[in-house]
């Protein structure tokens, strides 16, 4: 079984991402991709990272959002490492993709998400080259197919402008690697909490709710805790306080494949009264999610 979460290469996606390469613990099945979006310093940064831990790692190489593509003269470049044998470089399936295809001979991954698309990409006889195919669970994909691939799906809940994650504060999140042995996949990825919509300034919320995934069962759920206070857009830092106290509470009372590192790291706001930022929460609650999933790997997914 395979997982590739998927990453827009936002600033504290990286950094999540750099400290988990870091500390080693994600089995060679968990392969994070990054779709870079800015040209940061924190791009090389990550990918160095993997590349000197020996772990693999996705580049995409033709980034579909934000203006990262059209930027000619990157001043952060990943492509030294372009020919790393722990870097597979990947690519959206567009009309230039089927135009000029991945080259054959190395690992590529592949992302189609339209059936049109697909059935273009077929006729050309691209698809033979890529060693790893990402597309949506849709039977009608499967069937064109008729090959080993990947789902890629987007579990993230976004509420509508007149709703607030108050009103799910816990629910189911993903059962991936059931359906991907039902359906015969070869694994399955996800766009993780962050979800696959992408805002290149982001957009104000009312209320801070702090996201973590766990474990119930062989079921992964997502618990959202979140501030009371939902009346304006003002007060960021007491809105964090009333959320990480809820979270301070709940988490001793979870087993202790729930208290990850960096779940506890996040609790420890609340005793130590410190509002890090929002960006550090979502760093942390990113490398709580794959501490979590690298642990249930380990456990259900060996390997030899």
């Amino acid at each position: 079984m395979l997982y590739f979460p998927y990453f827009r290469g936002r600033q504290y996606d990286l950094l999540a991402l750099k400290k988990i390469a870091e500390q080693r613990i994600l089995p060679r099945n968990i392969i994070p991709i990054i779709e870079p979006v800015r040209d940061i310093r924190a791009l090389p940064q990550t990918v160095a990272a993997f590349v000197d831990h020996d772990q693999p790692l996705v580049l995409i190489a033709n980034p579909t959002v934000s203006d990262y593509a059209l930027t000619q003269q990157k001043l952060y470049d990943w492509q030294g490492w372009r020919d790393n044998p722990n870097l597979i470089v990947g690519h959206i399936l567009t009309p230039t993709t089927v135009a000029s295809p991945p080259i054959a001979g190395r690992q590529t991954l592949l992302i189609g998400r339209q059936y049109d698309e697909l059935l273009a990409a077929q006729h050309a006889g691209i698809l033979t080259n890529v060693t790893y195919l990402l597309v949506p669970p849709e039977a009608r994909i499967r069937q064109l197919l008729q090959r080993p691939t990947i789902s890629l799906f987007d579990h993230a809940w976004l509420p509508e402008h007149d709703r607030s994650y108050a009103d799910i504060e816990d629910g189911f999140f993903s059962n991936d690697w059931e359906l991907a042995t039902q359906n015969h996949y070869q694994g399955f990825s996800d766009y993780t909490i962050g979800g696959g919509h992408y805002s290149e300034h982001g957009y104000p919320a009312r209320a801070v709710t702090l996201h973590l995934t766990y474990f119930s069962g062989e079921q992964l759920r997502i618990h959202r805790f979140v501030s009371d206070d939902r009346s304006d857009f003002k007060h960021p830092k007491e809105k964090f306080f009333q959320a990480v106290a809820k979270l301070a509470e709940w988490l001793p009372q979870q087993p202790t494949s729930v208290q990850t590192p960096a779940a506890q790291e996040l609790a420890a706001y609340h005793t130590q009264h410190h509002f890090p930022g929002l960006g550090v929460v979502k760093r942390l609650s990113l490398e709580h999610h794959l501490q979590t999933m690298a642990a249930y790997f380990n456990t259900h997914y060996p390997l030899n």
